[in-house]
């Protein structure tokens, strides 16, 4: 054998090709596009540079971009401290990302976060009826009447709706953030997610409906806490009336009577 070939032969057996890799699925490792860069100086510490999630923040792999959305726009996230969201942070604190800013940024993560809810197309034009009923039906026992928020159990607590704009109303929908339930298009239609957002949108503060004092809401605790309460006194009223109202004799015999049927 020649001295070429055989060196050739040795090449070849000591680089092996390393085998190719999908370019969608995993994020680059050096910043290339403003969205690249956001990620990188905002998300990366918690989730991951790889989008996979860390000890400090989940995997944003297939959550949909609804859910980025309404974390980005609510100010939720880039979280100050891991796992301590601020909802509607000013945006001069530092840590609110600017429109365009999450618009970079969502594009950057569309492909890691392809499988879940897209962010919905909604207009505040929906039949406001319907989205009354969807509200009482879906969200009104935790949320309030009002919209208002309240306890829901457990230390957790459903927000105020007061300053959600339409699309985070629509992208909470969709996304189901924290203990919200995720309304996908089988349950709430695209006109029912239009109508409910529109609605919502549209609440006025001050037809708010009054809370129970001295709770905060009239969501499911406070309403439980009441009930529990009425019952209570209920039962009190009729044993305390019943003993005034009967004489012994006669609640006597009423209960040898009960004695006597058992």
């Amino acid at each position: 054998m020649t001295p070429a070939p055989l060196l050739s032969l040795i090449l070849a057996t000591a680089s092996p090709i390393a085998p190719a890799t999908p370019a969608a699925a995993s994020l680059p490792t050096a910043p290339s596009s403003p969205g690249a860069t956001l990620y990188a100086t905002y998300c990366a510490s918690c989730h991951g540079a790889q989008g996979w999630g860390s000890a400090d923040g989940p995997s944003l792999r297939g959550v949909g971009l609804a859910d980025v959305d309404f974390y980005l726009t609510t100010g939720r996230m880039p979280a100050a401290v891991p796992w301590i969201q601020i909802a509607h942070r000013d945006e001069r604190s530092g840590q609110a990302l600017s429109l365009d800013q999450i618009r970079a940024l969502e594009d950057y993560l569309a492909p890691t976060v392809a499988g879940g809810p897209p962010i919905p197309l909604v207009i505040a034009s929906g039949n406001l009826e319907h989205g009354r009923a969807l509200y009482a039906l879906n969200c009104q026992h935790c949320h309030a009447a009002g919209g208002q928020g309240g306890a829901i159990g457990q230390l957790e607590w459903a927000p105020s709706l007061d300053r959600a704009t339409i699309n985070e109303i629509a992208d909470a929908v969709r996304a189901g953030p924290g203990q919200m339930p995720q309304f996908a298009e089988s349950q709430l239609s695209a006109d029912d997610l239009n109508d409910v957002a529109s609605y919502v949108f549209r609440l006025p503060l001050e037809a708010q409906a009054p809370h129970v004092p001295p709770f905060r809401s009239s969501g499911p605790v406070p309403e439980g806490a009441v009930g529990y309460l009425a019952v209570i006194a209920l039962v009190a009223f009729v044993f305390t009336f019943w003993r005034i109202d009967t004489p012994p004799r006669k609640r006597e015999e009423a209960v040898r009577r009960d004695e006597g049927a058992r």
